[in-house]
């Protein structure tokens, strides 16, 4: 009987010490590890915090969140958190405690960040609290915006843009069927006209006799003088060549471009309309140029004529000249 009794005896201590583990390890659970001091920090939103939030104070553990208490006032509800923290634990007065999370799934944590003020709080006192930014939510608000932008304000955006590019579409359909084509009809035949190649070889015609005449009326003591005009008129006769070359040229690159344009207008390309005004300022400029280069010639023609009467009539002309009042004086005799 005696040892039956010291058996029940031993099996209640032991349970009796697994109870006492059992405490120490829930006590251990719940964050308390001694003696501790209560703060107070009030938020709008507490999403994420519970009783038994650790409170952690520059990373460092030193407490856990007590109670939480929803409180309503005039500009809405808010809720104080009752923190405890270890006894002792010195905070200065404008320290901020922040609701963070360690990791994007990680749970949220009162995070107690330090101050430099000199003055520590007291126990009871609040911490200014600081709610931290929820990236879901974030992400939540950027998506309803964006949402919201493309029903304002692409998709009528886009309808627009649709409509204009149909309308200049047409318009350049029109454009290309009712100027372009008479357009470049109008420059083939100019380019086509053959008065300007004509009256360019019957100038040259006529300087080539005009060498031969110098040739037959100017002596062997003027063959140097001779020389140098043959020269001048053969560096002319090269120019007025080179001038035909280049007009045929020109005549073969806009032939090019003709074929160009017509693939524009065959495309429907968008930047038909700028092609076309560049190519019409460039005709006016050719057009323009090519009347000079007539009006020229032709003054070259006459001086040229005028300049072989006078050899005709004075040879000596080319050494000495003649002053203006003595040639003059002669045409009044």
């Amino acid at each position: 009987m005696k040892r039956d009794n010291i058996n029940y005896f031993v099996v209640g201590c032991f349970v009796l010490g697994l109870f006492a583990v059992l405490l120490v390890v829930v006590y251990q659970l719940t964050g308390r590890s001694g003696p501790s001091d209560q703060y107070t920090v009030v938020y709008d939103n507490v999403a994420g915090i519970k009783y038994g939030t650790p409170v952690l104070y520059e990373g460092y553990q030193v407490g856990q969140v007590e109670a939480l208490e929803p409180m309503r006032s005039d500009g809405g509800m808010r809720y104080e958190l009752t923190l405890s923290v270890q006894r002792d634990w010195h905070i200065p007065s404008d320290s901020v405690a922040r609701v963070v999370a360690s990791g994007l799934l990680s749970s949220m944590t009162i995070e107690i960040e330090e101050g430099d003020s000199d003055v520590m709080l007291e126990p009871g006192n609040e911490i200014a609290g600081r709610e931290a930014a929820s990236l879901f939510a974030v992400v939540n608000d950027v998506a309803a915006q964006f949402q919201q932008l493309s029903e304002d304000s692409l998709r009528p955006l886009l309808d627009t843009l649709t409509r204009d590019v149909d309308r200049l579409t047409g318009e350049l359909l029109t454009l290309t069927r009712e100027d372009l084509r008479p357009l470049f009809s109008d420059l083939q035949n100019k380019l086509d006209r053959t008065e300007f190649i004509d009256e360019t070889n019957r100038l040259i015609t006529t300087l080539n006799r005009s060498a031969d005449n110098l040739e037959q009326m100017l002596g062997d003591s003027n063959q140097q003088h001779v020389a140098h005009t043959l020269d001048n008129l053969q560096s002319a006769s090269v120019s007025l060549n080179t001038l035909l070359t280049n007009i045929d040229e020109t005549r073969v690159h806009m032939d090019g471009v003709l074929a160009g344009v017509d693939g524009l207008v065959t495309d429907n390309r968008a930047d038909l309309q700028t092609s076309v005004n560049q190519l019409r300022s460039a005709l006016e400029t050719i057009a323009t140029n090519i009347d000079a280069i007539t009006y020229h010639l032709q003054g070259t023609s006459r001086n040229m004529n005028e300049f072989s009467r006078q050899l005709r009539a004075n040879p000596g002309v080319l050494l000495r000249g003649t002053a203006a009042e003595d040639a003059a004086e002669e045409d009044s005799q």
